[in-house]
């Protein structure tokens, strides 16, 4: 990227604010031929600006020096070690209890800029800062994605020289250089997690594709409850669909609340609030109106919060994404979400009305979309079809079958 250093803002200093020392990131040379690429990281930057959380690295400004010419970028200075050094510093890994308090951190940050409709795209070790305090601070955000973007727009820019990727954190989509999607850094994550519990890259830091041709599989954690490794398992995955589609995914599942509650899961839950096994078989094959209060407490918060985030990722698909970005944020985020609610109380009209709706927006623009994301949405519709409830749910088959 360029190089860092410490600096007084004389600004601040002048108004005589009690902390003028800044993080000044003078940036590769390279943006100053081109002009069309310093104007998308200005955009970029300004979306970091926004990002306001305790794990993510603030950034102040982003201008262009009058004299020279050159890019930087002013940012919070941090006091610490990436979490590149303290990998390589701890060959066997840090202890499950050392690890995961980092960990959610960096799922938590990364959830937030995914709420927001930022990829990060370059999440890596050396991209990660861990203060002396032990709060994982994520750096550079979206700078990786603006670099690759200009490379296609622009033969002549060499985006490697501005780090547009890491081959050995980046998934197979990035690697085909496919549309960024919160997915890629799901697995950036994945490989970042597993090294700090193991002090390995989980393929020997071998590209996502070369790893999947060759068979690889991630060998599994010793001192992991069984919940945190599926967690973790499942963001190395190959396959995007197969993945936790966001960081907020996969941090309620290392944390125990499931964000998709297969058919076991609801289940378990819909049992919660009948009385015995034989009452829940004719519930079944009946399929009765059970009253929403008849649910346990814990069922029905399952239920209001799927609601909400549904909602909210419906609300965010629909009217601030476009093209394949917003198709996706609706079969992967929203779907996900309503399907959670319905297991959890079939037949409810609210998840029903809501499933109606999205499936219907589906129909509607999944035909009209590219091949990939046709077969994409496809294994994921049918994927939730695999649960008992939605087996026969006209609503989903139609949506299916719009799709053959």
């Amino acid at each position: 990227m360029g190089q860092v250093w410490r600096a007084r803002d004389l600004l601040l200093e002048q108004t005589r604010d009690p902390n003028p020392i800044v993080a000044l990131k003078l940036l590769s040379p390279d943006f100053e031929s081109h002009p069309d690429a310093l104007t998308a990281l200005q955009r970029e930057a300004s979306k970091a600006q926004a990002l306001a959380h305790p794990n993510i690295a603030t950034v102040f400004s982003f201008d262009v020096d009058p004299a020279s010419g050159g890019a930087f970028v002013t940012m919070q200075l941090l006091e610490g070690q990436t979490l590149e050094s303290l990998i390589r510093n701890t060959p066997h890994g840090l202890s499950r209890n050392e690890a995961l308090p980092i960990i959610r951190g960096l799922a938590t940050g990364l959830a937030y800029a995914h709420s927001r409709g930022i990829v990060h795209s370059d999440f890596k070790p050396g991209n990660v800062f861990l203060t002396d305090d032990g709060v994982p601070k994520i750096l550079d955000f979206g700078i990786a994605r603006v670099a690759r973007d200009a490379k296609l727009a622009n033969d002549e820019w060499d985006a490697g020289s501005l780090a547009a990727l890491t081959v050995s954190y980046a998934s197979p989509e990035m690697l085909r250089e496919e549309e960024a999607h919160p997915a890629d850094d799901v697995y950036a994550l994945g490989l970042v997690s597993y090294e700090l519990l193991t002090g390995k890259h989980p393929f020997g830091r071998r590209p996502a594709v070369e790893a999947a041709l060759s068979g690889l599989a991630p060998a599994r954690i010793k001192g992991l409850r069984p919940r945190e490794w599926q967690a973790i398992s499942k963001t190395l995955a190959f396959d995007r669909a197969a993945r936790w589609p966001n960081a907020t995914a996969f941090l309620k599942a290392l944390e125990g609340v499931s964000p998709w509650i297969p058919a076991l899961g609801a289940a378990a839950l819909i049992l919660a609030g009948i009385a015995s096994y034989t009452a829940y078989q004719n519930y079944l094959e009946t399929k009765p109106t059970v009253p929403f209060e008849a649910l346990s407490a814990s069922a029905q918060e399952d239920f209001r919060r799927a609601m909400s985030e549904g909602d909210y990722a419906y609300e965010f698909g629909t009217s601030r994404l476009t093209g394949n970005e917003a198709l996706s944020a609706i079969y992967r985020d929203a779907l996900e979400q309503y399907v959670t609610a319905y297991l959890v109380h079939p037949r409810n009209p609210d998840a029903d009305a809501a499933l109606r709706r999205s499936l219907d927006f589906l129909a509607d623009k999944l035909p009209r979309s590219d091949a990939a994301t046709r077969a994409e949405a496809l294994a994921v519709l049918q994927s939730y079809q695999a649960n008992q409830p939605l087996s026969a749910y006209k609503p989903l088959t139609k949506a299916i079958e719009s799709l053959r």
